[in-house]
């Protein structure tokens, strides 16, 4: 009787291994995030990647990090003021700050990776007058926002480490 049992019991645990251990298909592997874990790096590149992985929970075809992250770079630090401090470590400060606003705002509208078709979108949405359910997300974005860049009497947050590099952005950067 206790073969029997013992069987039964290796038997189950076979089948239910089995069942709950299947690999997964290749189609279920995220390219960007793939992209974005194999191209690490330190620096500036990689708070931009992280920059646009906070933006790809709510996208559908996010932006290539890998390829867009020069761009962002140069259009993020042409708005640094003065401009004698736009430097790559002063960069990935604004970007880090950023990611931290684009975190409330998925929070705060609980949206899913197709909420938006591109990250263009999603920043147009970010930056929208809107209401009803998503008004408090875009205030509470909007506030991080002009906080980090110090613009409209903003005040970066203290664990940003930007107000002690005496910078503000002279304009939104990603529109």
């Amino acid at each position: 009787m206790k073969k029997i049992s013992f069987r039964l019991f290796i038997i189950l645990i076979v089948l239910v291994s089995t069942i709950l251990c299947k690999p997964k298909k290749k189609d279920e592997i995220d390219p960007q995030l793939l992209s974005v874990l194999l191209s690490q790096s330190s620096g500036v590149n990689s708070s931009c990647q992280k920059f646009l992985l906070s933006e790809a929970t709510c996208v559908g075809t996010p932006d290539n990090a890998v390829t867009g992250c020069p761009s962002l770079i140069s259009a993020l630090k042409s708005k640094i003021t003065p401009s004698d401090k736009n430097s790559d470590s002063v960069a990935e400060l604004y970007f880090n700050c950023f990611t931290d606003a684009n975190l409330i705002y998925t929070q705060g509208t609980g949206c899913q990776k197709s909420s938006f078709n591109t990250n263009a979108d999603f920043r147009k949405a970010q930056r929208s007058t809107s209401t009803g359910s998503t008004q408090n997300a875009n205030a509470a974005w909007k506030l991080q926002f002009n906080n980090c860049a110090s613009i409209d009497n903003g005040t970066p947050p203290a664990s940003s480490g930007l107000k002690d590099t005496g910078t503000k952005l002279s304009a939104d950067p990603f529109i």
